[in-house]
C-alpha cells in the first residue's frame, strides 16, 4: 500500500511524508468539526435533565468506557486496514482521491462545491463517480434527514452485473461523529477515524455502527442525553439509506469558469466575482 493511500484510511490525519499540505490536515482533522454541531449535541443534552437521567440509568464507570473506546479504536482501524489491504482497487482509488482532494481544497468553504469537485476530478480521470443523496423519513425511533457523499461503481465484468463493486467516499467523514464534552476516551476512536473515508458500503456499515455506540458511551459518561442525529439508526442511514445518484456529466464552461473564481478567492482574499450558487451542476474541473 502506497504512502498517499494509507493516509487516505489512517487516523483521520495525512501522513507528514505525503504531498498533501498542512492545509489539507487541519481541514480533514477530526477537530475541524462545526461548532454548531457540538453546540447543537451540548444544547440537546442540557435541555432536558430529567430524560437524560431516565435514559442514563447507572453510569458507566471511566475505566469500563476506556476499555471499550480501545477496544473500539482498534476495531475501527482493523476494518479499515483490513479492507484496504484485500482490495488493489481500493488501494488506487484511495490514491487518486487523496490527490483529487488536495487539487480542490481551496474550495473547502462550500461542501456541496468542494464535493462535486472532487467527483468531477474522479469522473475526469475515468472513474465512474457521482455525488448521492441519502434522504429518509422519520419514524418512530428515528428522525428524518438527508446527507451527501460520493460513490464510485466499477464496471461489472463480462454479463454478470452482480459483479460490480460500489464504494463510498466521504470526504468529511470523522467530523460527522464530534459530539459535545468528548471524553478522552472517545477522542481515541475519533482519531482511529478517516477524515476521508473510502470503504465498501459494508465496511462502512461497521464502522458506523462502531464508532456511533462509542459516542453514545460517551455523551452518556458526561451526563448528556443521546440526540436523534447521533444515534446509532440515524447514523448508518446517512451511508447506507435509501440515495440517488446524480452522475456528474452534465457540465457547462460558464460552471467551471465560477469555480475557478472561488477558487481564486480563496487564495487571494477577495471576491474576483460572484459565488457560485449551490443550485448549479458544476462542472468537470
Amino acid at each position: 500500500m502506497s504512502e498517499v493511500t494509507a493516509c487516505c484510511v489512517g487516523a483521520g490525519r495525512w501522513c507528514d511524508g505525503s504531498s498533501l499540505s498542512s492545509l489539507v490536515h487541519d481541514f480533514f482533522g477530526v477537530g475541524s468539526g462545526s461548532r454548531s454541531t457540538k453546540e447543537l449535541d451540548a444544547g440537546y443534552g442540557n435541555a432536558d435533565a430529567e430524560s437524560s437521567a431516565r435514559d442514563s440509568g447507572v453510569k458507566p464507570s471511566s475505566s469500563d468506557v476506556a476499555d471499550k473506546a480501545t477496544k473500539a479504536a482498534k476495531r475501527v482501524t482493523t476494518l479499515l486496514h483490513k479492507s484496504m489491504a484485500a482490495d488493489p482497487f481500493l488501494q488506487l482509488l484511495a490514491g487518486d482521491i487523496a490527490k483529487a482532494v488536495e487539487e480542490m481544497v481551496s474550495l473547502q468553504s462550500s461542501w456541496p462545491l468542494f464535493r462535486r469537485a472532487v467527483a468531477s476530478r474522479l469522473v475526469e480521470g475515468g472513474y465512474d463517480a457521482a455525488v448521492c443523496q441519502t434522504r429518509w423519513r422519520a419514524t418512530e425511533d428515528v428522525t428524518s434527514g438527508n446527507y451527501e457523499y460520493i460513490d464510485v461503481v466499477t464496471p461489472a465484468s463480462g454479463k454478470a452485473v452482480a459483479s460490480s463493486e460500489r464504494y463510498i467516499v466521504d470526504i468529511g467523514f470523522a467530523k460527522e461523529f464530534v459530539v459535545a464534552r468528548p471524553t478522552a476516551a472517545y477522542t481515541t476512536v475519533l482519531d482511529a477515524l478517516p477524515g476521508v473515508l473510502v470503504a465498501p458500503p459494508k465496511v462502512v456499515q461497521q464502522v458506523v455502527k462502531v464508532a456511533a455506540k462509542a459516542a453514545r458511551r460517551s455523551l452518556k459518561s458526561q451526563g448528556l442525553t443521546v440526540p436523534p442525529w447521533r444515534k446509532k439508526r440515524f447514523m448508518v442511514a446517512k451511508w447506507l439509506g435509501p440515495y440517488n445518484r446524480t452522475p456528474d456529466t452534465a457540465m457547462e464552461p460558464r460552471v467551471a469558469a465560477a469555480a475557478a473564481r472561488e477558487a481564486m478567492r480563496q487564495i487571494v482574499g477577495f471576491v474576483l466575482g460572484p459565488s457560485v450558487s449551490p443550485s448549479l451542476s458544476y462542472a468537470r474541473l
